[in-house]
């Protein structure tokens, strides 16, 4: 299935399930998006009312640098989902070996997440001021996934 394309509803649905799939790294990775939706509201907000050509400049370049990110984000939505599935279904590995991908995947968002604080940290300079509880909330939200990335990224780590 296809977590992307789902609305909202659907999606919360799916995570509420008894399925294993989605779970928290699908869900991380869609927080990570909905930061960098919020983040790129503010920039939007803050293009519209500024007249700085450099400014504007700029602006744009980050915009598209998170519009790309959070594609990418909304790709692990379904990466997760589907890898954790083959994990669950592979009887015949040891688990800290059968779960190996999975933890991959939650390594690949971390590192996405990095992405998405540079980009917050490129737009900090520039944001409109009326925006920032909107601006933080972005950061918030990128923030807390990938703390739950990360977590996945080490359960079941031997040592």
């Amino acid at each position: 299935m296809d977590f992307t394309e789902s609305s909202l509803r659907d999606f919360l649905a799916n995570v509420s399930s008894d399925s294993p799939a989605p779970g928290g790294g699908s869900v991380s990775a869609y927080v990570a998006a909905m930061g960098l939706a919020l983040l790129k509201k503010t920039l939007i907000f803050t293009f519209n009312k500024t007249e700085d050509e450099e400014a504007r400049r700029q602006l744009v370049e980050i915009l598209k640098d998170a519009d790309n990110l959070a594609n990418e984000f909304l790709e692990m939505v379904n990466k997760d989902a589907e890898v954790f599935i083959a994990c669950m279904q592979d009887k015949s590995s040891p688990p800290d070996k059968r779960f190996a991908p999975s933890r991959q995947v939650a390594q690949d968002i971390c590192d996405l997440c990095h992405k998405a604080f540079k980009i917050h940290a490129k737009g900090s300079y520039l944001y409109s001021k009326s925006m920032k509880l909107d601006y933080e909330a972005a950061q918030r939200l990128i923030d807390a996934a990938f703390r739950i990335s990360w977590e996945n990224g080490h359960y079941g780590e031997q040592g």
